[in-house]
């Protein structure tokens, strides 16, 4: 059957309708409070992202007049309003919620945000003596002078003040005055001697408010509005026709820090003329306009969320483990010789994939690593590892992305250390940005060079691996070395695309390699046998893989999808897609990683990647696709998507309408993947340790 726009869900508020089960968790009264006032930050913090990356393309097409339509039958103009509507009741929703749950608890649980007039004179005291030495002489108000647009920090948290004055006439004249609250400031300021509270705290602008006098001395503040900027971070480096990436990515730093105001956060209960004011000021009109009914940026509640000192209110930790394979004082390059090694994070430790790098490192029978930098922690023990090698004459070549969305500056400070040390870098592919997951080690053994490989489906970010689930492969097979090596080849070399033995690689393939192993399925249906396909990701917005998974559906193939975030995918629908199941897990961890499984005929063929089913992932990103052979890892990536599918817990269900659902079932009933993942990774460590010294038989019972 032909595809028509209905049967498409839109991609922004598919992204929403994500955010939207965040929150959710926030809501749940089964977790401890720190764990939702932590999932109520990071619906934030998303929310922020969503703005500055999305929905920025969407105002310029909105304000150019364009009525093109996306794939689910919506112009601009058609999902702007879908956009403000759905984020206004967000909003309404993370106050309330905060306001009428989770407040009360934290109070009730000794730690408790204090307004201005519920300190004792004493506090007040403390806390002016707090605001002269710390805050006092760190900002700057600006004079707001006509025609002149001040510089306006995005996210950042700012006050317009209105302020009178006389003079020596008696005439009397008032002027603006804008205050902007740096991020290098705490935003919690501690309230000592709360009677009955373990920590109170007074939020940053509320003592700026309180103190705001004392940069205006023989005048008075006679009204304040504070408000919160979000700017379009979607501006994308000219890198076909620029000569120094660098320097264009510096550029595009300094252009995000005043790019186009895309939303503009004000407090409720700002005067109208403040109000006015600001918009003017930030060059936005109502459209961009979001009215807070309550304090500004949620998201540093992630300060509040990881408080010491209160273990109880959090989650039971759990604890990443080291797999058998991996004994102490082995050698990581003896541990992947003896078989390959699939790691489940964060279950099971990054730690063995850092290993291998720093070993490698300090091996003298190294002769040459190879790696891709994404995204990298702050103190990157990679990083530094790939120092270290190249200092000692390795040949090491990285390839560090520039364009990594609100990693650049990071990334640019990254490659100067590298090539400092002797490093070979490259910055990323000409009009491609590269996300492939993969490092490649060189080691001369018995005369012979073998290559020891490491692909992923997350970064080599240290910090990063113990939130989100991703999956490591770890192995040394020729013919995967010989894919690597071309593969680098490809991408630092300008060398020609070649097909590689084992590996597929966007944009060069991956793409028709899935949708090759699609049709094989559809076309098994087709002859009667049976056919299934299941799929991990974090997202599914790619028409052309929509429809050949709709037409798989269509012959019957069985089709179970675990998508964490944004899925266009109509599930469920009679004559289309009725063979198609989607369940979306939020949860403690972050899911990631993506698993590609297809049943052929009993025999699975099993893949990992780093591509997402995104039309940015296939057609414009360097990605990997790695299948995988070895038969235990095999079964264990099958269990865990099955695993997947039976979560009950905590897995969402989308129905055709693109409504999610949770499982009705009983608390004692539900199952929960990663409950179970980080049990099971707990046991498969234990087998380490459990060598007997006696065997005991099984005997019957008498």
């Amino acid at each position: 059957m032909p595809f028509s726009d209905h049967h498409f869900l839109n991609r922004e508020l598919s992204w929403l309708a994500f955010n939207e089960r965040v929150l959710d968790e926030a809501a749940r009264d089964d977790l401890p409070v720190l764990e939702r006032v932590k999932f109520l930050a990071i619906s934030a913090s998303n929310m922020d992202e969503f703005f500055m990356v999305r929905v920025g393309a969407l105002q310029f097409l909105r304000e150019q007049g364009r009525r093109a339509k996306d794939s689910s039958g919506l112009t601009p103009s058609q999902q702007w309003d879908q956009i403000h509507e759905r984020t206004t009741a967000f909003i309404a929703r993370q106050h309330e919620l905060l306001k009428q749950k989770l407040v009360p608890i934290l109070a009730e649980k000794g730690i408790r945000r204090l307004t201005t007039a519920e300190l004792t004179p004493a506090q007040r005291t403390d806390l002016e003596e707090h605001f002269m030495e710390h805050i006092f002489p760190v900002l700057s108000p600006i004079a707001i002078e006509e025609g002149v647009l001040p510089s306006i920090p995005a996210l950042h948290i700012n006050l317009l003040c209105a302020v009178a004055s006389q003079s020596e006439d008696g005439s009397s004249s008032q002027r603006l005055v804008l205050v902007s609250v740096p991020g290098s400031l705490s935003r919690h300021v501690i309230v000592p001697d709360a009677e009955g509270v373990q920590y109170a705290y007074v939020n940053l602008e509320d003592v700026l408010g309180l103190f705001l006098h004392r940069y205006f001395p023989s005048e008075n503040v006679i009204a304040t509005a504070r408000f919160r900027v979000s700017r379009n971070s979607d501006i994308a480096a000219d890198d076909e026709n620029v000569s120094d990436l660098v320097s264009e990515m510096e550029g595009i730093l300094d252009k995000r820090l005043q790019s186009a105001a895309i939303r503009i956060e004000i407090e409720d209960g700002a005067k109208r003329e403040l109000v006015s004011a600001i918009r003017l000021m930030c060059e936005a009109g109502k459209a961009q306009t979001f009215t807070i009914p309550g304090e500004l940026d949620l998201s540093a509640y992630f300060g509040i969320a990881g408080l010491p000192g209160f273990d109880d209110l959090k989650v039971d930790a759990w604890q990443s483990q080291t797999p058998p394979q991996i004994e102490p004082g082995v050698s990581m390059f003896e541990v992947i010789k003896r078989g390959d090694l699939i790691l489940h994070h964060p279950y099971e430790s990054f730690e063995p994939v850092v290993k291998l790098i720093e070993e490698a490192a300090a091996d003298p029978n190294v002769i040459a690593i190879k790696q891709i930098l994404y995204r990298t922690a702050r103190n990157s023990r990679v990083v530094a590892a790939l120092i270290k090698a190249a200092e000692a004459g390795k040949q090491v070549t990285v390839l560090v992305e520039l364009k990594a969305r609100f990693d650049e500056a990071r990334n640019l400070d990254r490659a100067n250390d590298l090539l400092n040390a002797g490093a070979q870098i490259i910055y990323g592919v000409r009009g491609l940005k590269t996300h492939a997951k993969v490092c490649l080690i060189m080691r001369r053994e018995s005369g012979h060079l073998v290559r020891y490989m490491h692909f992923g489906t997350g970064n080599y970010n240290e910090a990063t691996s113990k939130l989100y689930t991703d999956i490591s492969y770890l192995t040394c097979r020729a013919n995967y070395g010989s894919d690597a090596s071309a593969f680098f080849n490809t991408v630092t070399g300008r060398s020609r695309f070649v097909h590689f033995q084992k590996l597929s690689m966007a944009p060069f393939g991956l793409r028709e390699r899935l949708i090759t192993m699609i049709r094989s399925e559809t076309e098994r249906a087709r002859q009667g046998e049976s056919a299934e396909i299941m799929l991990k990701m974090n997202s599914l917005e790619d028409r052309e893989m929509i429809e050949a998974l709709y037409e798989a559906s269509q012959v019957g193939v069985k089709i179970r999808l675990n998508v964490r975030g944004i899925c266009c995918l109509r599930p469920g629908v009679k004559g289309l897609s009725e063979n198609i199941s989607v369940v979306s897990i939020i949860d403690r961890n972050l899911e990631h990683a993506r698993i590609y499984i297809f049943r052929q005929g009993g025999r699975h063929v099993v893949f990992i990647s780093s591509a997402d089913f995104m039309n940015r992932n296939l057609s414009k990103r360097v990605e990997l696709l790695v299948p995988i052979e070895d038969k235990e890892a095999r079964k264990r990536l099958i269990h865990i998507l099955e695993t997947h599918f039976t979560d009950t817990a905590r897995g969402r269900v989308l129905r055709s309408d693109g409504t999610w659902h949770l499982a009705t079932v009983t608390a004692k009933k539900a199952k929960r993947s990663q409950e179970t993942f980080a049990k099971e990774a707990t046991r498969r460590s234990k087998q380490r340790n459990q060598s007997p010294d006696v065997l005991v038989p099984h005997v019957p019972k008498a």
